[in-house]
């Protein structure tokens, strides 16, 4: 974790690509461990406060009200029950587990598209499992996420440039495309979510 932080240069250049039973386990346990702790934290910080998000969303609403289901919804964000904490704790390995292999398997296609596989997916697969250490924190309610994701990304790049022996702007290109790509399509989405909910609430105005 220390060295994946602070001395990646260190640890991509010696990272076994025999080891991926190895790497998979420390990012899974990284991922999954974190995220839990977030929820929980979470939980303890901002549960109760349903009245206060009330009366923000009836502040960027105007007093209109907001259309069926959507406000209750939203209440419910931050109101986790006990028993769908436990469940969350209990398949955030099985998620961390698919997100780790995801990640890895969109980061070796663009390796390969982009001409930047040399050692093949162990590689790629030491690279992308070692850049996961941000997600330790993620346990930080709030930004921890974005600043996980942003050094996440940061890491694979250099972890691609150090396992494949790649140029630095063959491994950006390939660490950092993936990302793009999901930020455009999650802008799309985002864009369609508000213009439906604007749509709606002139709906329940009129």
């Amino acid at each position: 974790m220390s060295e994946a932080l602070f001395d990646p240069h260190k640890l991509f250049a010696s990272a076994r690509l025999d080891r991926g039973a190895a790497q998979l386990g420390f990012a899974v346990l990284t991922t999954s461990v974190f995220s839990v702790l977030n929820q929980l934290l979470s939980q303890l910080l901002f549960s109760g406060r349903a009245e206060e998000l009330q009366r923000a969303l009836q502040r960027m609403t105007g007093g209109r009200p907001l259309p069926p289901g959507v406000e209750k919804l939203l209440l419910n964000a931050n109101a986790a029950s006990p028993g769908l904490l436990l469940v969350s704790a209990l398949l955030s390995p099985l998620f961390a587990l698919v997100f780790v292999y995801a990640s890895a398997g969109v980061t070796h296609l663009f390796a390969v598209i982009f001409g930047q596989n040399r050692r093949g997916f162990p590689a790629t697969f030491a690279a992308v499992a070692y850049a996961f250490a941000p997600f330790a924190l993620v346990a930080l309610p709030g930004c921890g996420w974005l600043i996980a994701i942003v050094w996440c990304v940061v890491l694979t790049g250099i972890g691609m440039k150090t396992t494949h022996g790649i140029s630095t702007g063959g491994a950006v290109a390939t660490a950092l495309t993936p990302y793009l790509i999901l930020c455009c399509a999650a802008c799309g989405v985002f864009i369609l979510f508000g213009f439906a909910l604007s749509q709606s609430m002139g709906g329940v105005a009129n």
